[in-house]
């Protein structure tokens, strides 16, 4: 169906909707109510999907990359990274999302092997919403922070990692995932990467999002999360080949 048959097919669902209900509700008529319900949600959320997508697009173009301006000092003063701050990544980009429509929420959830989970969630007016989730390890943190400042600095740096994510948000010059955590281990290094050829990925464009120039490079803080884009992408991949296996034999 077409969509300028779509959007005069809406009119008439609620159209037969208000006549149905003018008529009065009755044993006889309930399951056709109950249809005709069914398909005007569906079609009000395809039609908030869609609206979503649009703003979305608008929202790329429009945003610009975040320069990190932030150093974090060893013991002798000497500078360890850069980094973003969550609070000026979200100056950045909050009078773009307003001017769109869109306005972010965070949740955090706890994961075993001491790691959080900051879940953002991108919310449109036309009321369709997406969420993108970030893991960190708790504990840690700047030389000479408490656990209370090293737990808060986790939070912090979940909430930025899932809304860079969430918002495609590209930091300039920021090191600060190459510089938190350990190397993931030969082991994991090794089975990304032939995870990343398996499913046909782009190998520069995955290192560059993992903040690394190797495999083994790449940060135990990043890895939750680059395992979870990776298994998206792998059923992607079992579902179109699936398809193209049953279409060979139709």
């Amino acid at each position: 169906m077409s969509e300028k048959s779509i959007a005069l097919a809406e009119p008439s669902v609620a159209l037969m909707l208000q006549k149905v209900i003018d008529k009065g509700i009755t044993a006889e008529n309930v399951s056709a109510l109950e249809a005709l319900v069914g398909l005007y949600d569906r079609m009000q959320a395809k039609d908030a999907e869609k609206q979503f997508n649009q703003a979305f697009a608008k929202l790329q173009s429009e945003l610009a990359s975040v320069n990190a301006t932030r150093q974090v000092p060893n013991k002798d003063g000497t500078p360890r990274y850069r980094f973003a701050p969550y609070e000026d990544i979200m100056a950045e980009v909050k009078p773009v999302l307003v001017d769109n429509g869109f306005a972010v929420s965070f949740t955090s959830r706890f994961m075993e092997g001491g790691r959080m989970v900051s879940i953002c969630t991108l919310r449109h007016v036309g009321g369709f919403s997406q969420s993108n989730e970030f893991a960190v390890r708790i504990g840690g943190g700047p030389p000479g922070a408490t656990e209370t400042q090293a737990d808060g600095a986790a939070k912090t740096y979940a909430k930025r990692g899932a809304l860079c994510d969430a918002l495609n948000i590209v930091v300039e010059h920021d090191d600060d995932a190459r510089m938190i955590g350990a190397p993931i281990g030969k082991a994991l290094a090794e089975d990304l990467e032939k995870r990343v050829t398996a499913v046909g990925a782009d190998r520069a464009a995955f290192l560059k999002y993992a903040g690394a120039s190797d495999f083994s490079e790449i940060s135990d803080e990043r890895w939750p999360m680059l395992d979870e884009l990776l298994r998206r992408k792998e059923t992607a991949k079992a579902a179109r080949e699936k398809l193209s296996q049953d279409g060979e034999w139709k």
